[in-house]
C-alpha cells in the first residue's frame, strides 16, 4: 500500500513545485494552468534528468534525479520574488473551492485506476513485456541512451521519454519495477484526468464568465468532470452491439433450427457476424475469445479481392483497460498540455509582439528591395523572450519523444490557435498563412533540437505515404467509432446555427470542405495510378532482352501494390475503388459536413467580417453583445479541436504512413487516437452548454438523446472493467483448495507464482553487475525474452520482430538467433567461446524455455564457465572477464 502513496504524493509534489512556474506562464487561463502543473513539473523534471544525463553530467541515480527536482523548486521561488508572492498567495485564497476540485479529480481517477490495476497486475501478453523491458533496461543503464534490452550491443531505437520518466520515479521512490509498471498506468490515467478537467473548466470559464445565471461559478467546476469523462470512461458504441448480440437481438431462427440476420450480416462487425450461444443474456460474453478486444477492432478494410486486414482502432478507454503501457498513453497527459498551452497562446495572441514587428514574408520582401531592416524587427524573434514559447518548446517538442506520431498534430495545433487568435483581432489575410508556417516550422525545429540526443540514434520505420485506395471507413464503422462524440458536437454546431448566436458563412466552409477533400481524394488517386502502373512500366523497361535492376523493383512494387488492392489491372482498379466509396460515403459525407459547419463558424470569427455584422440592422444589440464577448474566448478554439480532429479522420481516408505492415492500419490507430482526444475535449464543453443553454422545444429532446448515446456509450466500460477485474473480486486458490482474496500491484506475481526457481534467477540478475544475457530466442507476444524483460540486462536477441519494427529492418540483428542455437547446443567450446566473445555474453541462463528450445550441450559450460546460480535445474554461468577481453565486433 506505501508504494501508490509514495507515487501519489510525489506527483502532487512536482505539481505544487512546478504550479508558480504555471501562474507565471498560463496566466491568460483562468485557472492559472493549476490542473496542468502536475503534467509540466513532470515533463520539465523528466527533460533536465534525461539531457543532463545524456550528456553525462548527471548520474542515472536517485541523486541525479534530485538535483533536477531542487532545481524545479528554485526556479519557482525566484519566478514569484518580490510581490508575485503576494498576487500568488492572493490567488490561492480566492480559488480554494477550484484548488479542492482538482485535486478531488487528480485523487479519484489515480486511485481508482490503481485499485483496478490491482485486479489484474499481470505483465503478460500483448506488449507489456516489451514495455517492462524497456523500464527496466532504463533503471539499469549508468548514462542514456540506454541500452536496447532486446538487442544487445545498441541503443533503444523507439520513443521512450515515457519511459525514462516511469523509470525516473521508480529510482526515486524504490518501489519494485513491476510494482511501478502499473503505478505508471494509474498515473496516466489521474493526470489525464485532472488535466482533461482544467481544459473543459477553462473554455467554460471562459465562454461564461464569473457570473451567469445558467451556470454559476462553483457549478462550472461540476460540469468540468464532463471532461475527463469524456477523454477516458466514454466508449465507442461496440459495447452496445456486444449486448444486442448477446441477447440474440436482431437474430431468427431458420426451419433447420439455425439463427441467422441479415442485420448483422449488413454491419459485419468480426465475431459478432456468427450467431450467439444460448442461453441468450444481456451480460455480454465470447466462448473461447475475449469479448471487450472487439471495441478496439471495430474497422477493416476489404481489397476488391474481398481479403480482409485487421485495423486498430484503440480508444482511451480501451488502452487502460487493456493496461499496455504503450507511448500513446504514456503520452496522453502531455497532450492535454500541448492543448491547454494552445489555448494559452490562443488567449495571448500578439499581445507579446511590438508594434512595430514584421512577420518574415515581409522582411524578406523588403530585404529584396533593398530595404535592410534589422533581423529583430521580425516579429516571430519576440518569441525567444517569451517564456510560453520555451515551455511550448519542451512540452509539444516532447511529443516526438513520446509519441512521435503526436508532435506534427500539437504543432499544427499551437500556430492554428496563435493565427486565429490574430485573424479575430486584426482580420485574416493571406498573410494569416504565412505566419502559420512560420510559427509552426519555428517551434518544430527548436523542437527537434530541444531533444537532438533521442533524433540522433532513432531509426523510424516509416517510409513515405501510400494511397488508400480500396482502404476506406465505412459509415456505420465510422458512427460507432465516434458516435458517442459527434452527437453532442453535431447538436452544438446545430444549435449554433439555429439559435442564431453565430451564423456560418456556408460559402467558404463549402470552398473549404470540397477544397481539403478534393485535394485528398486527387492525391490519392494519382499516387494510386502511379501505383498501379508499375507493373506495366516495369515489363516494359525489362522487354527486349534488357532487365535492369530498376525495371525489376518496379515489377516488384506493382505486384505488392496489386496484391495489397487485390487487383492488378490498373482501369478496374481505380474505377472499382470509385465505385466502391461512391455506394458507401457515410464517412467522407460526416466529415465534408463538419468541414462545412466549423469553417463556416470560423470564417464568422473574423474580425473584419464581425465588424459586418455589426452594421447588419436585422441583428439585436443583445446578439451582437454575445458575439464578441462569448465566442472570440472559448468558441473558437473549440471549433479549432473540432478542426483538427476532422482533418485528423478524413487524411488516412486516402492516404496512409507506409511501415512495416504495408496497410493502413497503425495510420488509423495513431490518427483515431488523437481524434477522440480532441473531440473528447470538445464533446464535454459542447454537452455542458447544449445542457444549461437549450430553452426551446429542443431542450428535453437533446437531453433525451444526449442520455441515450452516452449510456450506450458507458455499456462497455461497465462491462469491461467488471469482466477485466472478475466482478472486483481477484481470488487465487491456494494448494489446499481454499480461495483467497488476491489484491496485489506486481505485475511480476504471476512469474512468481509459476516458476519460482526462475523468478529467483531473474531476482539474481537484476541484482548482479550489468552484463549481456543469453537466453533462448523465440517468437514475439510469448515468455521469450522473459529474462531481460524482468531483470534490465540485455540479451542478445530478445523478439526479432519488434527490433525490426523499431529500426526498420533486420540488418542489426544479423546472425543472432542461429548464433544463439549454436552456443546452446554445439559442442564445441571453442565454437561457443567465439559467440561468446562476439556479444560480450557475460550470464548464460539456462531455464524451462531453454532446455525446451534447444538440445542443450551443457558439459562446454560445467567445464569453462563459474555455475553463479542454480535451483532446482535454473542455472546461471557467468563468463570471466578475462575471457571476455578479446572482443570481435558484433554481427
Amino acid at each position: 500500500m506505501i508504494d501508490p502513496i509514495l507515487w501519489y504524493f510525489l506527483l502532487t509534489l512536482i505539481g505544487w513545485l512546478s504550479f508558480p512556474l504555471a501562474f507565471r506562464t498560463f496566466d491568460k487561463l483562468p485557472d492559472k494552468g493549476y490542473a496542468l502543473s502536475r503534467v509540466l513539473g513532470l515533463i520539465l523534471w523528466g527533460y533536465g534528468f534525461w539531457m543532463l544525463t545524456s550528456l553525462n553530467v548527471l548520474p542515472n541515480e536517485p541523486g541525479g534525479i534530485l538535483v533536477v527536482l531542487l532545481f524545479i523548486g528554485c526556479l519557482s521561488a525566484w519566478l514569484l520574488r518580490g510581490l508575485r508572492w503576494q498576487e500568488f498567495i492572493q490567488w490561492l485564497g480566492q480559488n480554494k473551492s477550484l484548488i479542492i476540485s482538482v485535486e478531488v479529480v487528480f485523487f479519484a481517477a489515480f486511485w481508482f485506476w490503481v485499485v483496478v490495476r490491482a485486479a489484474n497486475p499481470e505483465i503478460i501478453g500483448t506488449e507489456k513485456p516489451m514495455e517492462m523491458a524497456f523500464i527496466n533496461a532504463i533503471v539499469r543503464s549508468e548514462t542514456f541512451p540506454p541500452h536496447d534490452p532486446w538487442l544487445s550491443g545498441y541503443a533503444i531505437s523507439y520513443y521512450y521519454f515515457g519511459y525514462v520518466l516511469t523509470a525516473m520515479l521508480t529510482l526515486l521512490t524504490g518501489v519494485v519495477s513491476s510494482v511501478a509498471f502499473n503505478l505508471a498506468v494509474a498515473m496516466c490515467f489521474g493526470l489525464t484526468a485532472v488535466t482533461a478537467y482544467g481544459l473543459v473548466y477553462n473554455l467554460l470559464h471562459l465562454r461564461i464568465g464569473n457570473n451567469d445565471a445558467q451556470i454559476p461559478r462553483r457549478s462550472i467546476q461540476r460540469w468540468s468532470v464532463l471532461g475527463p469523462l469524456f477523454v477516458l470512461i466514454v466508449s465507442n458504441l461496440e459495447g452496445l452491439f456486444e449486448v444486442l448480440h448477446s441477447a440474440g437481438v436482431f437474430w431468427r431462427r431458420g426451419l433447420d433450427g439455425s439463427l441467422t440476420s441479415s442485420f448483422w450480416k449488413w454491419i459485419n462487425l468480426q465475431e459478432l457476424i456468427n450467431p450467439p450461444s444460448p442461453p441468450f443474456s444481456l451480460v455480454p460474453e465470447r466462448v473461447g475469445g475475449i469479448w471487450w478486444w472487439r471495441a478496439s477492432r471495430v474497422l477493416q478494410d476489404i481489397n476488391l479481392a474481398d481479403k480482409a486486414y485487421e485495423i486498430i482502432d484503440e480508444f482511451p478507454f480501451f488502452s487502460y483497460l487493456l493496461a499496455d503501457l504503450h507511448p500513446h498513453v504514456l503520452a496522453m497527459p502531455f497532450v492535454m498540455l500541448a492543448i491547454g498551452m494552445a489555448l494559452n497562446i490562443y488567449l495571448i495572441g500578439t499581445d507579446h509582439i511590438p508594434a512595430d514587428r514584421i512577420n518574415l514574408l515581409d522582411w524578406l520582401m523588403a530585404w529584396f528591395k533593398d530595404k535592410r531592416l534589422p533581423i529583430r524587427s521580425i516579429s516571430l524573434f519576440s518569441w525567444f523572450k517569451q517564456p510560453q514559447f520555451w515551455l511550448a518548446v519542451i512540452g509539444i517538442g516532447g511529443l516526438a519523444f513520446l509519441n512521435t506520431w503526436d508532435f506534427p498534430f500539437y504543432v499544427a495545433l499551437f500556430g492554428s490557435a496563435y493565427v486565429l487568435s490574430i485573424s479575430m483581432k486584426e482580420g485574416f489575410s493571406g498573410r494569416r498563412i504565412a505566419a502559420f508556417f512560420e510559427l509552426c516550422i519555428f517551434l518544430g525545429v527548436f523542437g527537434i533540437l530541444a531533444y537532438l540526443p533521442f533524433y540522433i540514434g532513432f531509426a523510424s520505420q516509416a517510409g513515405g505515404f501510400l494511397p488508400s485506395l480500396s482502404f476506406f471507413t465505412r459509415g456505420v464503422y465510422f458512427w460507432i467509432m465516434f458516435g458517442s462524440l459527434l452527437v453532442p458536437i453535431f447538436s452544438w454546431l446545430f444549435w449554433l446555427w439555429r439559435s442564431k448566436r453565430l451564423q456560418p458563412d456556408w460559402r467558404a466552409g463549402l470552398k473549404f470542405s470540397i477544397g481539403v477533400i478534393g485535394f485528398l481524394w486527387l492525391t490519392s488517386y494519382l499516387l494510386g495510378w502511379v501505383g498501379a502502373n508499375f507493373s506495366i512500366w516495369g515489363s516494359q523497361l525489362g522487354s527486349g532482352g534488357n532487365a535492369s535492376a530498376l525495371a525489376a523493383r518496379l515489377s516488384e512494387l506493382g505486384r505488392l501494390f496489386a496484391g495489397l488492392h487485390g487487383s492488378a489491372d490498373p482501369t478496374q482498379l481505380i474505377f472499382s475503388t470509385l465505385w466502391k466509396r461512391f455506394t458507401a460515403p457515410g464517412t467522407w459525407i460526416t466529415l465534408m459536413i463538419l468541414f462545412v459547419l466549423v469553417w463556416g463558424f470560423l470564417a464568422r470569427l473574423d474580425k473584419k467580417r464581425m465588424e459586418m455584422i455589426e452594421k447588419d440592422s436585422h441583428q439585436s444589440p443583445s446578439t451582437l453583445v454575445l458575439r464578441q464577448s462569448e465566442y472570440p474566448s472559448a468558441t473558437g478554439f473549440v471549433l479549432l479541436l473540432v478542426l483538427l480532429g476532422a482533418g485528423l479522420a478524413i487524411v488516412p481516408e486516402f492516404i496512409y504512413l507506409r511501415d512495416n505492415f504495408g496497410y493502413r492500419m497503425n495510420t488509423i490507430f495513431k490518427f483515431y487516437f488523437q481524434v477522440w482526444m480532441l473531440w473528447g475535449i470538445a464533446a464535454a464543453y459542447a454537452s455542458v452548454i447544449l445542457w444549461k443553454y437549450i430553452v426551446s422545444r429542443w431542450r428535453w429532446g437533446f437531453r433525451l438523446v444526449w442520455v441515450l448515446v452516452i449510456g450506450s456509450a458507458l455499456i462497455y466500460p461497465v462491462f469491461g472493467i467488471w469482466d477485466k477485474t472478475g466482478g472486483f473480486s481477484p481470488q487465487r486458490t491456494l494448494a489446499d483448495g481454499r480461495r483467497v482474496a488476491d489484491w496485489s500491484l506486481d505485475g511480476a506475481l504471476f512469474l512468481q507464482r509459476g516458476s519460482p526457481d526462475e523468478m529467483a534467477a531473474i531476482e539474481w540478475l537484476r541484482d548482479a553487475p550489468l552484463g549481456v544475457v543469453a537466453e533462448a530466442v523465440g517468437y514475439a507476444y510469448s515468455n521469450y525474452a522473459r529474462v531481460a524483460t524482468f531483470s534490465g540486462q540485455p540479451t542478445v536477441l530478445g523478439w526479432a520482430n519488434h527490433e525490426g519494427q523499431w529500426r526498420g529492418g533486420s540488418k542489426e540483428m544479423g546472425s543472432r538467433d542461429v548464433d544463439i542455437e549454436t552456443l546452446y547446443r554445439t559442442n564445441s567450446w571453442v565454437d561457443a567461446k567465439q559467440i561468446i566473445q562476439r556479444y560480450q555474453i557475460r550470464y548464460i541462463f539456462i531455464g524451462t524455455l531453454e532446455n525446451s528450445t534447444y538440445r542443450i550441450s551443457e558439459q562446454k559450460f560445467q567445464s569453462n564457465l563459474k555455475l553463479v546460480f542454480d535451483r532446482n535445474g535454473v542455472k546461471i554461468y557467468e563468463v570471466p572477464s578475462d575471457l571476455l577481453t578479446e572482443i570481435q565486433p558484433i554481427s
